[in-house]
């Protein structure tokens, strides 16, 4: 493959283009990088749902914007809320394409989730 024809495999490949229309489920889109991938996934055509104990923050965001982005509010330590997000995202946006997970396990977090490496055997 000549030179030309790898770095437009590359740029094709790489190019958000081709998920337009698809969904997208973020963890942690409230703030930080997670906000922007959210926004360049919504600004290629996705729709996304944000999976997030701090809502408020990114729907005061979302006023008066027409994107494709919901936020759903889910304790990822909860199974029972992230089954009941994902349900929601399957019944009102169809199947999922891309997760993304984008949630701390910083030291601020640990006090909320837990160890990283709990129920982990060693």
């Amino acid at each position: 493959m000549s030179t030309i024809a790898r770095g437009k495999f590359l740029a094709m490949v790489l190019s958000l283009d081709r998920w337009r229309g698809k969904t997208a489920v973020i963890t942690g889109a409230g703030a930080g990088i997670g906000t922007a991938i959210a926004a360049k996934l919504v600004e290629k055509g996705l729709q996304v749902a944000d999976l997030s104990h701090r809502v408020e923050e990114l729907s005061k965001k979302l006023e008066g914007k027409t994107w494709k982005l919901h936020a759903l509010r889910a304790d990822i330590s909860k199974e029972e809320d992230i089954l009941q997000a994902f349900s929601w995202v399957a019944d009102n946006l169809g199947p999922l394409h891309i997760p993304t997970d984008n949630v701390e396990i910083g030291q601020d977090n640990r006090r909320r989730y837990g160890k990283v490496d709990e129920g982990i055997e060693h």
